[in-house]
């Protein structure tokens, strides 16, 4: 009998074990086995793929080769792409707006702008940023088409051999990779310089673009070209999306003299190219700026000489140094003096302003050479120095650079250095520029205006002879000679600007142009502006048909007294806000004032004009009490803070004495330690962001809002999605039925998460129905949608399917500790996972089994231990964990949710198994035994713990809308498409 009793005991613990092991194990194992296959197919696949040990090897060349750039006029100088580069903006509609996130929607672009505006930067940052976060989705590779010039090789061979030239090996493999990549859409093909294709090669590329384009049409194209070069449409209806770079507005100029190396305090330099109209003009070009910090910071800094107060004066300084650089530092590489290059730059520049062909931009090595010999009797020098003079200016000066690598044609560094140099050429000769101009006038206006500025003669008699023209645009052309000019009659001079300014207020077609050469003539600080100024300044404040025109000129000036005048009449005027905002910086101070007497328009207008010092403002009003002021700043603030350059600034705002915020956990993630101060004011933006959205109604909700930087509206969308209650059944069934796509997957909801996971955005009319639908179920607020609204279609489409979780589901919990972990890194947690399931998982069943045994064995008194009636409460207490067990394993497969019966009675029998176990376990071995099984046990608990939590950080609802919104948070200055 006894026999009997221990062999169905040990039978019962057996199975027992052996139901545990299914119910922990079994999935597992059934999971480990169905991935073998798929491992295998992926390895096989990615030997004709571009894979990730290619990608990472290729990232690595990638960072090397191009974290440095040419600085273009300086010869042997480089500049580290990482501090100088400064994100770029195109112009639409009057304003400005993203070029990246523009060019990143469109499968193929052309970029295009003047030379030096950023363009070659723009690609290569953008391969530096993809580098240093590389992935396989799209692949970028920067292909030089000047390397078409005399060449036959196609698109497809510059690819390949770009990627040799990056050190990817795999011999003809590579060109398999690389056609195969087309093919699946896996490269961004950054196509440089169509401008640098030769004339005789030129059809031949644009041809080959429109045909790479067609035959690989999932890969993405951007082409970048001079915009004189690139007129109508020569690549198709393909290339249909052109974007032209905007120049630098104040935000941008302030951060590049910031990151400007050498520059001890770039906020004065940009003051003094602020009061200085002409100079700040040159400095919104990328490479003119260049050349006015590395003059500033190289040779006037250090000679004791301050900016120049004109562009005459700046171009020959900077002229003068070029030439003059080799015998200035010592450096005996310069063999011909510098008014030798002088001379002949000035002949070259007249020969090329004379072109009648359609580039008066380009000159071939030929032309040059003849322009230099006829030159050269007159600097008493023979034939034989032709080629040795040019060599030098060429390579030395970098006022002349090459167009194609071949070096067959040439063009200047900048058109206007062309211009300067062609008006000092004419200094002695007004009568052959008045020649010149009249038969060209487009072409040679710039030429005049600089010739008034750069000669010392009197040059009434140039601008009376263009002001006596009946057209309308020579006359203007007076005006802004004037503004150059460094003699002029005085009378004549009044006279010309009376003129113009009882035109203010006409329907003359010339109107913007009179308003900004009366703008450019009142930023005179001398007597002569400042009698205009005071003109302006009536006329804006007076109820005349002028009053606009004034207060456009007004704003052109660039005078801080006229942004004043203009802060007095914007409560009132609207153009005046207008102009207000025009003025740039220059308008932060008068802004402030209003918005401290709760004008909103004020805030509004310090966000666009968009410079770090307008974000510092507008945290000066997140603590005032007025409410929509304070509203309107943090959500403009929101806005801004993605912006380069902002963040650094906010950090340096004085902020108010006391100042605290509640959600201060919503920039941990991002602070740079515990006392950053972004922590606090973006605590207080979330705040105010998050009460008004409560409010749904809030007056300071900005309405023409478009964006929102995600790192703020992310954790916000989250934490208002942490009550909401479960979609409804029948919510499920209207959507399935509005999908339209019953009998596939395994029911409703699976249906529903297929179809959003499908849709590339969210603003088909069927997906925005069905995400209003969702949304309308559970009764999600206006303001919540509002904010939805402002996130990428990725992060809507997580919160979307996290709304889908039935209630307790582990995948909609929602903990602001989380939020923390989004940038932690993600650590395996397999081994942990299998340590705990073949070391705790066996244990309890062991326990179980143990404890089922011992009970069965006291119970029939072969093993006892305690009274019989213990015994038999322990036998129920565990066959109703078993049971629990078996609950807890079916929710969990099915919904993910657990009740709390179920757990106590599961945790309830693991108690009493664990005691019995201990006791038998104690009477075999002694303590010793009881000590390694608690050992066991706790360490295969903790594994358990740790990889939950390890889980938890890889995956909950803030790390999966971080993720998604990874590309634009990590990329935002890339034109790389993810």
């Amino acid at each position: 009998m006894t026999g009997a009793v221990v062999a169905a005991a040990i039978a019962a613990a057996g199975l027992v074990a052996l139901f545990v092991a299914k119910q922990f194990l079994g999935e597992y194992l059934k999971r480990s086995g169905a991935s073998a296959f798929d491992r295998s197919a992926r390895w096989y696949s990615r030997r004709a793929k571009f894979g990730r040990r290619l990608v990472r090897r290729y990232a690595e060349v990638v960072e090397q080769d191009f974290t440095k750039h040419a600085m273009g006029f300086v010869t042997d100088g480089v500049i580290d792409i990482d501090q100088v580069y400064v994100p770029l903006q195109y112009e639409r509609g009057g304003t400005r707006q993203d070029i990246y996130e523009n060019i990143r929607e469109q499968s193929c672009s052309v970029v295009i702008g003047p030379a030096g505006a950023g363009k070659s930067m723009l690609l290569k940052n953008s391969m530096l940023l993809w580098a240093r976060q590389a992935r396989t989705t799209r692949v970028p590779v920067l292909v030089e088409l000047h390397r078409c010039n005399g060449s036959q090789d196609t698109l497809v061979d510059l690819i390949v051999a770009e990627l040799a030239r990056s050190r990817v090996r795999g011999g003809d493999r590579i060109r398999d990779v690389v056609l195969r990549g087309l093919q699946d859409g896996a490269f961004a093909l950054l196509l440089d310089g169509l401008d640098e294709v030769g004339r005789d090669d030129l059809q031949r590329v644009h041809a080959a673009l429109r045909d790479l384009a067609r035959e690989y049409p999932d890969c993405q194209y951007i082409v970048t070209c001079r915009d004189v070069v690139y007129q109508g449409q020569p690549l198709g209806p393909t290339f249909a999306h052109v974007v032209r770079v905007a120049e630098f507005d104040d935000a941008a100029v302030i951060r590049f003299l910031g990151n400007w190396r050498g520059l001890s305090d770039p906020v004065e330099l940009f003051t003094s190219l602020r009061d200085n109209p002409a100079l700040m003009r040159l400095a919104r070009s990328p490479l003119l700026l260049t050349m006015i910090a590395y003059l500033h910071t190289e040779v006037l800094t250090k000679s004791g000489k301050r900016l120049p107060t004109s562009r005459p004066a700046f171009y020959q300084d900077a002229i003068t140094h070029l030439l003059n650089r080799d015998p200035d530092l010592g450096r005996s590489r310069s063999v011909y003096h510098a008014g030798e290059k002088l001379a002949v730059l000035q002949q070259v520049a007249l020969r090329s302003m004379e072109s009648t062909g359609e580039d008066r931009l380009t000159l071939s090595r030929r032309a040059l050479e003849s322009t230099t010999k006829k030159l050269l009797p007159d600097l008493n020098l023979d034939d034989s120095h032709v080629k040795d003079l040019l060599d030098e200016i060429i390579d030395r000066s970098q006022l002349l650079v090459a167009t194609d690598r071949v070096r067959t044609n040439y063009t200047f560094r900048h058109l206007t250095l062309q211009e300067y140099l062609t008006a000092v050429e004419l200094a002695d000769d007004p009568d052959g520029l008045l020649r010149r101009y009249s038969a060209d006038p487009a072409a040679w206006r710039e030429t005049v205006k600089l010739w008034c500025g750069a000669t010392t003669r009197d040059s009434t008699k140039v601008i009376a002879e263009i002001f006596g023209s009946a057209e309308s645009h020579h006359r203007v052309l007076a005006l802004e000679c004037l503004a150059e000019a460094t003699r002029v009659d005085s009378d004549f001079a009044d006279l010309v600007i009376r003129h113009f300014l009882d035109r203010l207020g006409t329907d003359d077609p010339a109107r913007h142009a009179i308003n900004t050469a009366l703008g450019a003539v009142a930023s005179d600080s001398r007597p002569r502006g400042n009698r205009v100024r005071a003109d302006l300044a009536a006329l804006a404040r007076a109820e005349v048909l002028a009053r606009d025109d004034a207060m456009s000129a007004l704003s052109a000036s660039g005078r801080p007294d006229a942004a004043v005048v203009l802060a007095e009449e914007a409560e009132l005027h609207d153009f005046a806000r207008q102009a207000l905002r025009g003025m740039g910086e220059l308008a932060i101070p008068a802004l402030v004032s209003r918005s401290r007497v709760d004008a909103v328009w004020a805030v509004d207008d310090l966000a666009a004009i968009g410079t770090p010092a307008a974000a510092e403002a507008l945290v000066g009003v997140l603590w005032d009490d007025t409410g929509q002021v304070s509203t309107r700043a943090a959500w403009r603030l929101a806005d801004l803070l993605a912006r380069p350059g902002i963040e650094d600034q906010v950090r340096r705002a004085d902020l108010p004495r006391g100042a605290h915020a509640e959600m201060q956990w919503v920039w941990q993630p991002f602070a740079s330690g515990k006392d950053d101060p972004l922590l606090v004011v973006c605590g207080r933006i979330a705040d105010i962001m998050n009460n008004s959205r409560i409010a749904d109604h809030s007056p300071g909700w900005p309405a023409d809002l478009r964006a929102v930087d995600p790192r703020l509206a992310i954790p916000i969308a989250v934490y208002g999605f942490r009550r909401t209650r479960p979609l409804p059944f029948t919510a499920v069934e209207v959507i399935d039925h509005i999908i339209g796509q019953p009998g596939l997957g395994a029911g409703p909801k699976q249906r529903i998460r297929r179809f959003l996971l499908e849709q590339g955005s969210g603003h088909g009319p069927l997906v925005s129905r069905v995400c209003r639908t969702i949304a309308m179920s559970i009764d999600v607020p206006r303001s919540q949608m509002r904010l939805l609204a402002l996130l990428s279609w990725p992060v809507q489409r997580v919160l979307y399917l996290m709304l889908l979780e039935d209630a307790g589901s582990v995948s909609r919990e929602v903990r602001t500790a989380d939020w923390a972990t989004i940038r932690a890194a993600q650590r395996p947690t397999k081994l942990l996972r299998w340590a705990s399931r073949w070391v705790l998982f066996p244990l309890v069943g062991a326990m179980l089994a143990t404890g089922v045994l011992r009970s069965v064995l006291t119970i029939f008194e072969v093993w006892p231990v305690g009274s019989v009636w213990a015994a038999a409460i322990s036998s129920v207490v565990l066959v109703a964990g078993v049971l629990s067990l078996w609950v807890l394993g079916r929710a969990d497969a099915r919904t993910g949710r657990q009740t709390g019966l179920s757990i106590v009675s599961a945790l309830a029998a693991i108690a009493v198994a664990c005691v019995l176990s201990a006791i038998t376990l104690g009477e075999l071995t002694g303590p010793l035994g009881v000590l390694a099984l608690g050992v066991v046990s706790a360490a295969s608990v903790a594994c358990w713990l740790v990889a939950d939590r390890w889980d938890r950080i890889r995956d909950n609802p803030f790390r999966r809308c971080f993720e998604a919104e990874g590309a634009r948070i990590d990329d935002r200055a890339s034109v790389v498409a993810g």
